[in-house]
């Protein structure tokens, strides 16, 4: 019988140990109704992975709250606030105009790239059934307003090519986890068969229509080999 493992350290579990983690957290469907959270992706977890996330997710739903422009999102705005406020620093991270009048909300990007990892770390197990290798070394882009030419051109080829799947609805999370292969030439949608050496693993993730991310996951000796090639055309 096939071991269950952790899909965040790949820790095997017992039946007792097994915990479900949500991708995404609860938290981001607050005031939506049960139509919205039918089918939302779990997978296995450990206590400890399943725990440590959860100031994570927090953090997360509260940057959805404050960035909200939909009033699908109003629940969230409201919980994110109460949130925010609650927190002993939570004024700290208010900034005022001379009005008196808040105008923005510190958010500590760690947190938000950890979120979107973790999110990563969980679909690619939904997906092909066992954790990420510890081989591969993990980055995130959230910024959109300074997306490199490289990252225009990910974008482009997740959409192109690939059927974007969804957690509980598409308003909630829509994303695309693919294999990136330089020249690739396909007609139709379907998924990639994920090689045992892959370099470059993609994710595009966007979160109750109002925040994007794209992760990657890069091989370690991957990654070696592009330093080693730019060191020598240093020299």
């Amino acid at each position: 019988m096939k071991k269950v493992k952790c899909y965040n350290c790949g820790k095997e579990l017992s039946e007792k140990d097994i915990t479900r983690e949500h991708i995404p957290a609860k938290t981001l469907f607050e005031g939506y109704d049960e139509n919205y959270k039918v089918n939302r992706i779990t997978i296995p977890a450990c206590f400890d992975c399943n725990n440590k996330y959860s100031p994570t997710d927090e953090e997360f739903r509260n940057m959805i709250g404050i960035i909200a422009k939909r009033k699908a999102n109003n629940s969230i705005a409201d919980k994110s606030v109460k949130s925010i406020l609650r927190k002993e620093n939570g004024l700290e991270r208010l900034h005022f105009n001379p009005f008196g009048k808040v105008t923005g909300v510190e958010f500590c990007q760690q947190p938000i790239e950890e979120f979107h990892k973790k999110n990563f770390k969980g679909l690619f197990y939904y997906q092909y059934g066992y954790p990420l290798s510890d081989n591969y070394e993990l980055a995130v882009n959230i910024d959109e307003n300074d997306y490199s030419e490289f990252t225009l051109g990910v974008i482009g080829y997740l959409k192109e090519f690939f059927e974007w799947k969804y957690s509980g609805h598409k308003d909630i999370l829509s994303y695309c986890i693919q294999p990136f292969r330089f020249g690739i030439n396909k007609t139709d949608k379907n998924d990639l068969e994920l090689s045992n050496n892959e370099n470059i693993i993609a994710g595009a993730f966007i979160y109750n229509q109002e925040h994007a991310a794209l992760v990657f996951a890069v091989r370690k000796e991957y990654l070696e080999e592009i330093k080693r090639s730019k060191t020598n055309e240093k020299i």
